[in-house]
């Protein structure tokens, strides 16, 4: 219960740090995403977008909050799946919708989610954007 308590202060703080700040590194997204529990919620995120080649993220948001690193599939002997952290998604039609990652032993992100024309995501926080193409499901992007 404590984790679940310094998490919920952590997205308090994160929601705060976004309140009427203008997000210049999503420049022209198309539509914010509001839902993102429906966006993510057993599906991958794929960065690059570009299908095949070497990936950047390969997490799958597994229903319950796990984050799993695809890396080279559950069953590779020597860069395996594995968990490097949990998610958790604020679902709001204010510009309080953001979603927060939080590394094993490492840092935490918070982002606000919009959908490009293009079909892609980004994933935006001050100063940051990281576009994502969202996959169906688990497994390699």
């Amino acid at each position: 219960q404590m984790k679940e308590l310094l998490l919920a202060a952590s997205v308090a703080m994160a929601l705060a740090s976004f309140a009427g700040q203008a997000n210049a590194a999503c420049a022209s997204p198309s539509v914010r995403v509001v839902n993102l529990n429906t966006l993510l919620r057993g599906n991958t995120a794929c960065v690059p977008t570009s299908i095949g080649g070497v990936k950047t993220w390969q997490e799958l948001h597994v229903n319950g909050g796990d984050l799993i690193d695809y890396k080279r599939g559950p069953g590779h002997k020597i860069d395996p799946s594995e968990k490097v952290g949990t998610w958790l998604a604020v679902n709001s039609t204010t510009p309080n919708a953001v979603v927060t990652y939080n590394y094993t032993g490492g840092q935490s992100y918070t982002y606000q989610v919009w959908r490009n024309s293009s079909g892609t995501y980004s994933f935006c926080a001050p100063g940051k954007e990281v576009v994502a193409r969202i996959k169906t499901g688990g497994g390699s992007c």
